[in-house]
This record gives C-alpha cells, sequence and structure tokens, in this order.
C-alpha cells in the first residue's frame, strides 16, 4: 500500500472534497481523484460513493477511515510537535549542581542561556551531594571529582585548580607553614567533601595530609568567610578564592606545593536522540567554558 495515498484519502474526507483536499496538499484535483482510486485499487474495496454534489463514504470506506484518521492525526501532531521543538525549543529542563559551582561560575551561564531561549525553563536543583540522577528526573548534572555513572554521557569542563591560604591576621598569629604537613598543627577551614587534602611539590614529590579541623563546612562560600575571619587555614578552589588572593585579603600559602585539583564535569543521559532543549544546553555550557578555558591560561 502506499501511505501517501492513504494520507491523500483521509484529508480528502477531512475537507469534504477533492478540491478542498488539492488546497490543503497543494496538489491538482485530478491528482487527488487518481491517487484515491490507486488506493481503492490496491485495497479491492471502493471506499467512496461519488456524485457531482458531494462525496460519500462506503461502508468499507467508513470502516477503513475511522481505524485510519486518528493514527495519521497523532502522526501530524507528532510531526508539528518534533518541528516546534526544533525551531522554537521549550519546556523544563531540571539541572543540578554543587551550591558554590552555581552561585560562583554558572549562573551567569544559566540566565543567559534562558534569555537566549525563553520558552525554555530551568529548575535548579542546587545541592551539596551527589543526589540519584534518575530518581530525581534530571537532565543535566554538573559534578566535580571522579565520576561513576553508567548510562550517562560525562564532558570533562576544566580541571579546578585549588589553592592553600590563609588571612594575613591567621599568618601573623601562627606563623608560615613550611612544608604540608605542618598543616597537622594548626586549625583548618576543611569542606566535608574534601576532608583529605593532596599537595605535590615542584620537584615531583607528594603529600597527603588530613588535619583537624575548627570549622566543617558543607557550603565553600561559608568557608571563605571562616578563613578570611582568621578561623584557620582553608584548601578551595580558585574560582571561590580567586579574587580574595588577588585583593589580598586571603595569602596563599606553600607556593612551592601545587594542591592537586579535580575535573569539573558536565553529565547528561546517554541517548541517541537527545532532545533539542538538552541539546542546545549542552553545546551553549561547552561554549562558554571555552571561553572560561582561555581565562584560565592567563
Amino acid at each position: 500500500m502506499d501511505y501517501q495515498n492513504l494520507f491523500i484519502f483521509i484529508k480528502v474526507m477531512e475537507k469534504g472534497s477533492f478540491l478542498g483536499a488539492s488546497r490543503a496538499l497543494g496538489m491538482p484535483t485530478s491528482t487527488v481523484s487518481r491517487r484515491v482510486q490507486h488506493l481503492e485499487e490496491s485495497l479491492g474495496y471502493r471506499l467512496l460513493h461519488r456524485s457531482a454534489r458531494k462525496l460519500a463514504l462506503t461502508e468499507a470506506g467508513e470502516l477503513f477511515f475511522r481505524r485510519c484518521q486518528p493514527l495519521f492525526s497523532e502522526l501530524e501532531q507528532a510531526t508539528q510537535a518534533l518541528d516546534g521543538e526544533l525551531t522554537s525549543p521549550s519546556g523544563e529542563l531540571r539541572i543540578t549542581a554543587p551550591v558554590s559551582l552555581s552561585n560562583e561560575l554558572l549562573d551567569p551561564w544559566f540566565f543567559e542561556f534562558m534569555e537566549l531561549y525563553p520558552k525554555i525553563r530551568l529548575e535548579l536543583v542546587l545541592v551539596n551531594r551527589n543526589i540519584d540522577l534518575m530518581d530525581e528526573g534530571i537532565d543535566i548534572a554538573f559534578r566535580i571529582g571522579e565520576i561513576k555513572l553508567k548510562d550517562w554521557v560525562s564532558r570533562s569542563l576544566f580541571h579546578s585548580r585549588f589553592t592553600l591560604c590563609a588571612s594575613p591576621e591567621f599568618i601573623e598569629r601562627n606563623g608560615l607553614p613550611d612544608h604540608p604537613s605542618d598543616l597537622a598543627g594548626l586549625p583548618l577551614v576543611i569542606p566535608r567533601r574534601s576532608p583529605i587534602w593532596h599537595f605535590q611539590h615542584r620537584d615531583g614529590e607528594r603529600c597527603s595530609i588530613g588535619g583537624e579541623s575548627r570549622v566543617r563546612v558543607d557550603e565553600l562560600s561559608t568557608a571563605v568567610k571562616a578563613i578570611a575571619s582568621g578561623l584557620g587555614v582553608g584548601n578551595l578552589p580558585n574560582y571561590v578564592v580567586g579574587a580574595s588572593v588577588e585583593d589580598g585579603s586571603l595569602v596563599r600559602l606553600l607556593p612551592e606545593w601545587e594542591p592537586i585539583g579535580r575535573e569539573v564535569q558536565m553529565l547528561y543521559p546517554h541517548r541517541k536522540y537527545l532532545p533539542a532543549k538538552v541539546r542546545l544546553f549542552v553545546e551553549f555550557i561547552m561554549e562558554k567554558v571555552e571561553l572560561y578555558r582561555e581565562t584560565l591560561k592567563h
């Protein structure tokens, strides 16, 4: 069966005439009539009673139309929805990210994306723990560190460098450490998710320390405030403390030792056909990341 002929037959009945169908389909009336006739020949049933004044369905035609019309109507709606999604993406994107990463870096990107695509809504799930992405219906996830998730694509965004730092007042009271092992005897401000700090010396030597925390926090902006208040030494991502180190409110410690950072990654479900809104968001973020990487080189 030629399904285009079936589609033309359905249009004839929806429009009430060969003329109406020809106008809707943009083809000659004679072609519409001939294609319906070909359909009847392929089925072996007459579908229409033809007269000069009107068209009427035969018993076979009525049964056939009643069965096929809803299917083609649903197909048309699906095609229109796909076309709308591709030309004017809409709907909701559910995104999760660590709080500080969003506050210090991602928020402006999120807002710019929403300005570019006003029909897309963002629901931001900002938490400092790894939630179950499937159970929470997440479309896009930003994660820091090692990723162990099946059926999710992981895109590396950038390597997050860390800075070991303290306030000038803290240094005046406690002096400067000479080696990472000296940190074990100092009060520390430790993020809950990074209790062990890893360092590498310029000559390649590595060491790790896990000192006693004076303050243990779940939110990095609070950790910065605690360090600036002189409560202890901190080891935090540059995107959180970089500005404070530049303006002198925090001082970098052990410059010959590089704190070992972690990868910032973006995850989305492993699908052959990504929804347009997800694909557009991923492409947008990767463009922003390219620009951000350039700033990290300077």
